[in-house]
């Protein structure tokens, strides 16, 4: 399998920005172990929500907390939920340092929620598959994405990851690139009845901790692309159009996806920002963000009990928190709230500029 990744100013740009911040957060991001867990189990339910929503399931980062938790009983998609988040949570590969087919079909029995540990590998699937695109609501907009037809799938996905194995190995193509690449060809591929984009999505944070771009684990990917949604799938369309002939041009998808890391890593930044920002704060502002981040969020009630300020020094020094960007407040009079500002700034506003 040959395949040929292009690049231009653009991505070599993109590249060059994220490798920049690579650099930055293996040095040591400055965020207390304690912080990095609160953001790591985050970006976790926030992964598995925005996920199960690009795959035409409706369900809310709340509703999936809940699911995690253990509590209430578990239907089917409840379990397609928690199989999800294992996805994120299992070591892949799982049996041995290599990706192999068997590895990604184990993947899709975990992503799709399979009883066992682990669960028997899915099928490669033996009818034709039309992958349906849905907006954010989980209504079908009437668009399908292309796939393999049955006769070619073992070949293909034993062709991709003998590629993606020598490449991350060789170092001789920017793994980035090479990660990039087996996205959108995995899911061309789509080699399972159900779960391809899950499990492909499932496999992105996994080959870029692998890759040395373990920050992905400490915001979410899976919510750029839900939330760039229209594009994601452009990107995809593009991309795959003519994948299997010599005119193929993984350009528009490896501009998205490296977008996407981009706006990742400022957001990333920002939160690492903040936490350098509140070490500098006064005592009281500094109980008052403590308080706000053990409770989740804080009503004035709250933080007069925890901080033991008058009401008028809290109202002072709430509003100059707020100011600052580290609070959020929510609310108007005896319904006000705060919260931890989340530092993420609108996804066009970071990169504008320049199911499957």
């Amino acid at each position: 399998m040959d395949i040929n990744l292009p690049t231009n100013p653009e991505i070599l740009k993109l590249v060059s920005h994220l490798d920049q911040f690579r650099g930055f957060w293996a040095s040591g991001a400055a965020v207390p172990p304690d912080r990095l867990a609160r953001l790591h189990e985050a970006t976790r339910i926030q992964s598995v929500a925005a996920s199960c929503r690009i795959a035409g399931i409706r369900v809310a980062e709340a509703e999936v907390a809940t699911v995690l938790s253990g509590t209430g009983a578990m239907t089917a998609l409840h379990l397609e939920i928690a199989g999800y988040a294992t996805a994120v949570d299992r070591a892949f590969p799982h049996l041995g340092p290599l990706v192999t087919g068997d590895e990604i079909a184990t993947l899709n029995a975990v992503v799709m929620g399979k009883h066992g540990d682990p669960p028997a590998p899915s099928p490669i699937r033996d009818a034709p598959l039309h992958l349906e695109v849905f907006d954010a609501d989980g209504r079908a907009l009437g668009r399908v994405l292309q796939t393999l037809p049955p006769r070619l799938l073992r070949d293909k996905i034993e062709d991709l990851v003998t590629w993606l194995e020598l490449e991350l190995r060789s170092s001789d193509k920017h793994p980035l690139l090479v990660i990039g690449a087996v996205f959108i060809f995995l899911t061309a591929i789509s080699p399972y009845e159900r779960g391809n984009g899950r499990t492909a999505r499932a496999m992105l944070p996994h080959l870029l901790r692998r890759a040395g771009y373990g920050f992905a684990d400490y915001a979410s990917l899976e919510r750029v692309f839900d939330e760039m949604r229209l594009g994601y799938y452009d990107a995809i369309d593009a991309s795959q159009t003519k994948l299997w002939t010599d005119e193929a041009d993984l350009t528009p998808w490896l501009t998205f996806y490296l977008r996407a890391l981009s706006v990742l890593a400022t957001r990333l930044q920002a939160k690492v920002d903040l936490e350098l920002q509140a070490r500098e704060l006064p005592p009281l502002q500094r109980a008052i963000l403590e308080t706000i981040r053990e409770h989740g969020t804080g009503a004035a009630s709250l933080l007069l009990t925890a901080t033991g300020a008058n009401r008028n020094t809290l109202k002072d020094n709430l509003r100059r928190l707020v100011d600052r960007g580290l609070l959020e407040r929510i609310g108007s009079k005896r319904g006000t709230f705060y919260r931890i500002a989340t530092g993420e700034a609108p996804v066009a506003a970071v990169a504008a500029g320049d199911e499957a």
